[in-house]
């Protein structure tokens, strides 16, 4: 019970904070001007632009696998990759993920565990890429402050410091321990056992990280598995009529790669719209072209992962209502599972 009403707050924070969004853009910029530039858009741009997206969920399935070490066959990892983006586009509290794990861990040899802990993995790759990225875009941005301008390259050496940190850790499990149960230990709040089974969970996914050509190869992919995107954003930009660099699309992906962490409702409505809207207006971009981008590749994304997930139902031989079924099943007996362990912790019998 508690955890269902926790949830609902959670999906009416994110409800309002899409709303809101939706109100500032409106406020940003004058929605005739998104109208024109929707009706002028250049539909082979947009069509590349799709291409590329298309493009970019095959080289994250072949990054999946590789960290999954290839055992299991490249067009099972991407459709049922497809299907959790699906699911993430069209259900709250990114259940698609969790969807993700529960069905590649019916796979064998890949279990539930190892799903889990490489789509964390995936998803701290990915973070770390972009925090990295962010400040070589800012060359874009002229009438961004110094102060912010500092702060972003800072951030970026934070995370190439962390990307090391992890491949460290990775290969030296009994010394990541020890720090881990020290700093854990001083803070008593937080149960230490916990955390660093969590933590060993996290450091099982980057397994490919212990041999040195395998993490030259993964961080290779996570690099690689971008380019696309960029290009999508080059493309979907110029076809409402902008006029931006590789550079200055890099900027709007790190924008809108931020901005979805923010709360939201499903699909990121709001807040997508509004990282990218700011992003093209900060690069000087017209009205209709920073408004008119964020509609059309919003869509774009929308009935793309749709597509794929459709068709990833169809090739696994699962259907929509399964998926929610054995995904639900999965959260119940978690929550199950750590109310027993807190009740154990707390000394109840």
């Amino acid at each position: 019970m508690e955890s269902s009403g926790q949830n609902r707050r959670q999906l009416w924070i994110g409800i309002a904070v899409s709303t809101l969004s939706i109100v500032l853009i409106l406020l940003l910029i004058d929605p005739a001007e998104i109208v024109d530039a929707l009706q002028q858009a250049d539909l082979s741009l947009i069509g590349l632009s799709a291409l590329a997206v298309l493009v970019f969920m095959m080289i994250r399935a072949i990054r999946w696998r590789y960290m999954l070490a290839n055992e299991i066959t490249w067009s099972n990892t991407f459709h049922i990759q497809n299907i959790g983006y699906m699911f993430n586009m069209v259900l709250p509290f990114r259940l698609g993920d969790v969807a993700r794990a529960v069905l590649i861990g019916n796979v064998p040899p890949i279990t539930l565990a190892r799903g889990l802990s490489t789509m964390v993995v995936e998803r701290i790759l990915d973070m770390m890429f972009i925090v990295a990225l962010l400040p070589f875009t800012l060359t874009e941005v002229v009438s961004l402050p110094g102060w912010m301008q500092d702060g972003a390259r800072a951030s970026g050496v934070v995370a190439v410091a962390a990307i090391g940190i992890l491949i460290v850790a990775a290969n030296q499990r009994k010394l990541a321990t020890w720090w881990g149960t020290a700093v854990l230990n001083r803070i008593t709040f937080l149960d230490t056992e916990r955390w660093i089974g969590r933590m060993n969970e996290l450091l099982d996914g980057l397994g490919s990280l212990t041999r040195l050509k395998d993490s030259l190869v993964l961080i290779f992919f996570s690099i690689v598995v971008w380019i696309p995107i960029l290009f999508a954003y080059q493309w979907g930009i110029l076809a409402v009529g902008g006029q931006v660099s590789l550079l200055g699309a890099s900027f709007v992906v790190c924008a809108a790669a931020l901005s979805i962490a923010l709360p939201s409702s499903p699909g990121q409505i709001g807040v997508f719209h509004i990282g990218v809207t700011a992003a093209m207006l900060a690069l000087g971009q017209s009205d209709g072209a920073s408004g008119g981008f964020a509609v059309v590749y919003h869509a774009l994304n929308l009935i793309s992962m749709i597509i794929l997930g459709l068709i990833g139902l169809a090739s696994t031989g699962a259907t929509f209502g399964s998926v929610i079924e054995t995904t639900q099943r999965f959260l119940r007996r978690r929550q199950l599972s750590e109310a027993d362990e807190e009740r154990v912790n707390k000394g109840e019998h």
